[in-house]
């Protein structure tokens, strides 16, 4: 039903969430915007479960669901924003906290690439209703069974070898697996179960046609799968791997800070966890606790994966053919390259790049001032840590002997860049009470 034509903001009075369906293993999620004369477009995304839900009682079930259409439909009401959010057959107040919220946190690149603050601030119209279930203990369980999202970078692998360092049984999950996650499950030699999501191509066709476009908050979206996904198969547990730096934002604007990793900030975690209904999965990051650098020491270590991964998201385009690899030209690509860099020989790193020496590329130059935090510049719209610990990583290059005497250390702009003694001490120190790991689990995360 999409028009050759965007539909403007003017034309479109709001943007409708009806129920989901459920049959058997397939999602259906249905969305509508509308005009005063009716339909101006109208969208059907599935989502195929590994597993049927019959068995699930319905009042978690459902629960789960409504949160999932809800995170799923941002991904369409940003072709008509800025424009009311409505939802016909209502909205417990948890459920109107988790969409205002996912709005306000998660679509900040959106409405800055797009100039809209008022996004920010989008008209929630849904009728009151009670809740069907009881919110979730806000006391950490101790599950038994874990379901590890699998995104075929370093910090998951991390998660999957702490985990199975501990003897704590655990399965993996992915979205729409990709060849780094395959690679990944058949290294570790656990199980990986797969959903799939088919966004309606009519939204692909809007975008083509000039409507807004950008980024969402797409890991809500996994993170509710995965939990459908676990009440399917008997999981307890479902374990991501957002560290503590997806919490540091890019900059303020509008009077908020805009942060490209907000649905893997503590944030959004502590969000998710007060809306899931009592007898959901319990879901936790296991890495919340500690910063990238100190993830990729631990990886360092874990020479087996080292062929296999890849952290660049030009290998996940959804249009487009995935890389191989690495690009070696982009934000995540140099910022792996600098993690991993003070904790492999300069041999080992190479190679995982292919043999490309990204700090020996004068182009990427301002790639690397904008993660090390230079005045002037900001971090990079993508999945990388805190400018302190890219200093510290950056310092402890330069105590390499086989980085000695390189060209890229001994230009003024990066030989001006310095890191305090006590900097050094916090990226790797431990993120006390910033976390919801039980016991167990925060005992696992205290030996990476």
């Amino acid at each position: 039903m999409a028009s050759a034509s965007p539909p403007s903001s003017a034309q479109v009075t709001h943007f409708e969430c009806t129920e989901p369906q459920l049959d058997g293993a397939t999602v259906r999620l249905r969305y509508t915007a509308r005009s005063g004369a009716g339909a101006v477009a109208e969208f059907t995304e599935t989502i195929e479960l590994p597993a049927p839900l019959d068995h699930v009682p319905a009042t978690v079930r459902d629960a789960v669901l409504r949160l999932l259409s809800l995170a799923a439909s941002l991904s369409y009401f940003k072709a008509f924003a800025p424009t009311a959010l409505a939802v016909p057959g209502g909205l417990t107040d948890a459920e109107r906290a988790f969409v205002t919220a996912l709005i306000a946190g998660g679509m900040g690149e959106f409405a800055f690439v797009n100039g809209m603050p008022e996004v920010l601030s989008t008209e929630v119209r849904a009728p009151r209703l009670t809740p069907s279930a009881p919110a979730v203990p806000a006391t950490p369980s101790e599950p038994r069974r874990l379901l590890v999202a699998v995104g075929g970078g370093k910090d998951s692998i991390v998660s999957i070898e702490s985990l199975r360092g501990a003897g704590l049984e655990a399965g993996l999950f992915a979205v729409n697996t990709q060849p780094p996650m395959a690679r990944t499950a058949e290294a570790a030699g656990l199980p990986l179960h797969e959903a799939r999501r088919r966004i309606d191509p009519e939204l692909f066709e809007l975008n083509a046609a000039g409507a807004p476009n950008g980024h969402v908050p797409v890991t809500a979206v996994n993170s509710l799968v995965a939990v459908l996904t676990a009440l399917g198969l008997g999981y307890d547990g479902v374990v991501f791997s957002n560290e503590a730096g997806s919490s540091y934002g890019n900059f303020e604007w509008a009077g908020r800070v805009i942060n490209h990793q907000w649905s893997k900030s503590i944030e959004f975690e502590r969000l998710l966890r007060a809306s899931l209904p009592a007898g959901a999965p319990d879901y936790v990051s296991l890495l919340r606790p500690v910063n990238e650098i100190r993830i990729a020491r631990r990886f360092a270590t874990l020479t087996d994966y080292h062929p296999l991964f890849t952290s660049c998201n030009r290998a996940f385009r959804i249009h487009e053919p995935a890389s191989p690899s690495w690009c070696g030209d982009c934000p995540k690509c140099r910022f792996i390259f600098l993690m991993l860099a003070p904790f492999l020989s300069r041999g080992a790193l190479l190679e995982i790049f292919g043999g490309r020496d990204l700090f020996a590329d004068e182009g990427q130059l301002t790639g690397f001032l904008e993660l090390l935090g230079v005045e002037g510049l900001v971090k990079p719209f993508e999945c990388v840590g805190e400018p302190d610990e890219c200093r510290v990583a950056l310092s402890l290059v330069r105590e390499r002997d086989d980085w000695r005497g390189h060209p890229f250390l001994d230009r003024p702009e990066i030989a001006a860049v310095t890191a305090a003694g006590a900097e050094r001490e916090a990226v790797f120190g431990w993120h006390a009470g910033e976390h919801f790991l039980s016991p167990r689990l925060e005992a696992v995360a205290r030996e990476i």
